[in-house]
């Protein structure tokens, strides 16, 4: 893994001491991303600054930026299959100085131009600059593992891998009031949006083109358009998943450093020590903990027995309340803009552990997305039994319910609650219905009427699909993964210099589960069937039965607790100003509620702490 920051203006860019002050300072922030080596290229119309974190071919050989014929790269990731790539270069004649995939790209995209990009396996973000032509091009991979931001003014283009390092070269402008909507109601900030108004994310699966004519975009992959017929045959698709998966583990394996994997009681990391297991692989295991923390948040017992079973070594990260809170402001300063899932809280905390002895991990991410295995999606397929609820019956219900989850009890009420308050005729509403975390009410009171951007993005992957349980996994392959998850991974490992590889979002993998049939996938009692299925004979029978926890931490106790001034900080009265929030009283609500144990609002408080810190660090207040 990588990062980069660069500019661009085809007219001639002026290279002063601010500009190499502003790119300095850019690429600071840059270190954790990168703190293996650092370089940079410019010339009259560019200037870019690479930072390096060494996995593949660890010698200088592979230092970027890599400069070859006409042009020059700027990579952040992995390519898989970088070998194959290289051999079929190798027989038309291209020679090559390095070991490295950085080179075999840059290669590939000299040979065969944008269309290089149909031939990688992996997670990317790049950049690439052709001089003669005086064109850049900016492209990231198909789900969105890997970030890169841009700006557009004056005729100029800035781009980084971080935000705050791409606010630093050009100005990025005021905050965005559709950024802080999404904010709220989804708890991250959706693609293409920013939390400035002049910044941008490129898409996932996207490629940006600037040169003397401006900027144009489009998406170069599609998941719709990769996906096969409907295979039927179970045994068939059983078959297919496991070697599908063995080979994803097998393509990153690759790696010049030592390797270990986040190991969480879930199936996901199971199956991917099962996979390990086979091939004779002994990586490290580590697995987080809470001390003091409800059963509900334990995972050690299970994780340790999973690791025991597969003979892999195992460290076992015990964490006191103090501990982590220690390291609350450098989690809050590694978002980069505001980001509300508090899962970034273990996230961190494991990274930091594990990068004191290893340099990539494998993890489980993207197996819910692609196979099923979140309970909104045990949801939805209830939904038609649900509909034939009365509303006044269902309203009645749940308001009965409570919503505090420190408990399973509570767990389970709050599950039927939310269940309850999403259910719609449609498909598509009541889908974000249940990745809102907003009812209309609040959010009319809040910031007015809700805008249609977000139905008419989902509408376009939902109308692709027949099967509704596929068009509700393609729907969070599309939004919420590169929104949320990749996001909380991504930064959260690049902040201690850990490059994060997740077979589960294997290209092949991915658009082979689409052929499978969504009830295979997920039943009216759990879901991940196909999955489990697949590798049933690899995993203990007493594993395969753990009910799903998330990766989850005490925020409750803590915001009520240790934690209480980040929220009292959080809302006051020139921060919510400043968010564009229109009723105080909202908030005020969510607090007593809060803090006499009537509803658990941890999540829409913390959603404040995350913006507020991240106002103060630039100086907003």
């Amino acid at each position: 893994m990588c990062g980069l920051v660069g500019i661009v203006k085809t007219s001639g860019l002026v290279v002063d001491n601010k500009l190499e002050v502003n790119m300095n300072l850019a690429a600071n922030y840059l270190e954790p991303r990168g703190p293996d080596g650092s370089g940079f290229f410019k010339d009259n119309f560019s200037y870019f600054i690479h930072k390096r974190l060494s996995i593949i071919d660890i010698s200088n050989a592979s230092s970027q930026p890599i400069k070859k014929a006409n042009f020059v790269l700027c990579f952040n990731g992995e390519i898989y299959n970088y070998r194959e790539i290289r051999e079929e270069l190798v027989s038309l004649g291209y020679k090559f100085n390095s070991d490295g995939d950085g080179e075999v790209l840059l290669t590939g995209w000299i040979e065969w131009g944008e269309n290089i990009l149909q031939r990688l396996d992996g997670m990317f973000a790049f950049s690439i600059w052709d001089k003669k032509n005086k064109s850049l091009y900016l492209c990231r991979d198909r789900f969105g593992k890997k970030p890169l931001v841009y700006s557009l003014k004056n005729n100029s283009i800035a781009f980084s891998s971080d935000l705050r390092s791409l606010s630093k070269v050009i100005d990025c402008g005021k905050i965005k009031q559709q950024a802080i909507k999404s904010l709220f109601r989804f708890r991250f900030i959706h693609e293409p949006l920013t939390i400035f108004e002049d910044a941008y994310k490129l898409q996932a699966g996207e490629i940006g083109i600037f040169n003397s004519t401006g900027f144009k975009k489009r998406k170069w992959y599609r998941l719709e358009n990769n996906i096969k017929p409907i295979i039927k045959n179970k045994e068939k698709i059983e078959s297919s998943i496991r070697s599908l998966f063995h080979n994803s583990i097998d393509k990153r394996l690759v790696s010049d450093v030592p390797m270990g994997v986040f190991l969480s009681g879930g199936i996901d990391s199971g199956i991917i020590l099962s996979a390990l297991a086979e091939k004779e692989k002994k990586l490290p295991c580590f697995t987080i903990g809470f001390d003091d923390a409800s059963k509900y948040y334990e995972e050690r017992p299970n994780a340790e027995k999973i690791a025991k079973y597969y003979g892999m070594p195992h460290s076992i990260i015990n964490l006191s309340q103090k501990n982590i809170l220690n390291h609350i402001p450098n989690i809050l300063s590694s978002l980069d803009e505001p980001f509300a899932d508090s899962s970034v809280i273990p996230t961190y905390m494991v990274s930091l552990e594990v990068g004191k002895h290893i340099k990539a991990a494998f993890s489980g991410d993207g197996g819910d997305e692609v196979f099923g295995g979140y309970r909104k999606y045990l949801g939805q397929r209830w939904q038609s039994i649900g509909n034939f609820i009365p509303n006044k019956l269902r309203n009645k219900i749940s308001n009965c319910l409570s919503d505090n989850k420190d408990s399973m009890f509570g767990e389970y009420s709050r599950r039927l609650k939310r269940f309850l308050s999403s259910l719609s005729d449609s498909n598509l509403e009541m889908h974000i219905n249940l990745i809102d975390q907003l009812e209309s009410n609040e959010h009319q009171a809040l910031f007015g009427k809700k805008d249609n951007t977000i139905s008419n993005t989902l509408s376009k992957i939902n109308n692709q699909y027949i099967d509704k349980i596929n068009a509700n996994l393609a729907m969070d392959i599309g939004f919420s993964l590169p929104g949320d998850m990749l996001v909380k991974v991504d930064r959260m490992s690049m902040a201690n210099s850990i490059e994060v590889r997740s077979p589960f979002l294997d290209k092949n993998l991915v658009e082979y589960s689409f052929s499978i049939p969504g009830n295979l996938k997920v039943g009216y009692l759990g879901g991940k069937k196909i999955l489990k299925d697949a590798f049933a004979r690899d995993l203990p029978s007493w594993y395969l039965k753990l009910p799903k926890k998330g990766f989850e931490v005490p925020l409750s106790q803590w915001l009520k607790g240790d934690l209480r001034y980040l929220v009292e900080e959080s809302t006051s009265s020139n921060i919510l100003e400043l968010m564009g929030i229109r009723d105080n009283s909202i908030i005020d609500n969510w607090k007593n509620d809060f803090y006499n144990g009537d509803k658990d609002n941890a999540w829409k408080l913390w959603t404040l702490v995350t913006f507020s810190n991240w106002a103060k660090s630039i100086g907003y207040c």
